[in-house]
């Protein structure tokens, strides 16, 4: 289950020169516990696009907003190319890779299958 249909309160925040998610998250009990995640950890700024698996987005966004969707929260800025310009407003949605584990805010992770070619690699220890 996406995180926002656990929350109340979703909002962000600008701390320390990161931007941070804040909710009301439930826990398993029902209780709603305040909580805070720092995005910069997981979202990261490639070129103007919103990218996750990088970090530090705040450092080159402008006009950073939360904006709440039919399917979630979508965090919003125009992100700096680089080049200098702007690709303009870009946004990313949280409720892809956040989660809420009994009342904690988790980054979700996924792992691919990458076939590398153990077969052909030619390995000659010690010699």
């Amino acid at each position: 289950m996406s995180f926002h249909r656990s929350c109340e309160d979703i909002h962000i925040r600008q701390e320390d020169g990161c931007t941070m998610l804040l909710a009301k998250v439930r826990d398993s009990h029902g209780q709603l516990i305040t909580r805070k995640i720092r995005l910069d950890d997981h979202i990261g700024n490639t070129d103007g696009w919103f990218i996750w698996g990088g970090n530090n987005f705040t450092r080159t966004a402008r006009n950073i907003s939360l904006e709440h969707t039919e399917h979630g929260p979508k965090l919003c800025a125009d992100l700096e190319m680089r080049n200098g310009g702007s690709r303009g407003l870009q946004g990313i949605l949280l409720s892809e890779k956040i989660g809420n584990s009994d009342g904690h805010l988790k980054f979700l992770v996924s792992f691919s299958c990458v076939d590398v070619g153990w077969d052909s690699v030619d390995a000659h220890v010690g010699e």
